[in-house]
């Protein structure tokens, strides 16, 4: 599968503007193939793969953080833009008698974790033209593409630090 660059361009701002916007539904339409849920596994993730990396450089340049940064200076900017990761107890209060205290836990540590992931992608973008990819960056950007709810997280993320 080749991927159609107008259609890649098109979801990435329909990305953005979903998390900009905060829509979960257009999100989920935006990161969608082209062919929809009839897209064979292979090219959904083709396609998952390259909207996180281009979702990755669009907010990278849009950090204008220098090249070749610290991930202190990613995670901070990223602090600074989305605020701090919410906490237990934050996702606690939001539905005390739906959400119980490991749900909680866990939801915080799977943010943080994705938060990682979003450094580690937005370092791949800045990283100066003739210095070997990341590991970190690699391992973060199989490990998005594969998980189904890590990926949507990471995308909406990226879309608003792009925004």
């Amino acid at each position: 599968m080749t991927i159609d660059q107008a259609a890649l361009g098109s979801a990435v701002e329909a990305v953005v503007a979903a998390a900009r916007d905060d829509d979960p539904a257009a999100l989920y339409r935006a990161v969608m193939p082209p062919a929809g849920g009839d897209t064979p596994p292979g090219e959904a993730a083709r396609w998952f793969g390259s909207l996180l990396v281009h979702l990755a450089l669009t907010a990278a340049t849009a950090s204008k953080l220098e090249r070749g940064c610290s991930r202190e200076a990613v995670s901070g900017w990223i602090g600074e833009v989305l605020g701090p990761p919410p906490t237990p107890a934050l996702l606690r209060a939001e539905d005390p008698g739906r959400i119980d205290h490991v749900e909680a836990v866990d939801a915080a540590a799977g943010h943080s974790r994705c938060r990682e992931y979003a450094v580690d992608l937005i370092r791949l973008g800045l990283a100066e033209p003739d210095a070997a990819p990341d590991e970190r960056g690699v391992d973060a950007h199989c490990t998005v593409t594969n998980d189904k709810k890590a990926r949507i997280i990471v995308m909406a993320m990226l879309g608003r630090l792009a925004a």
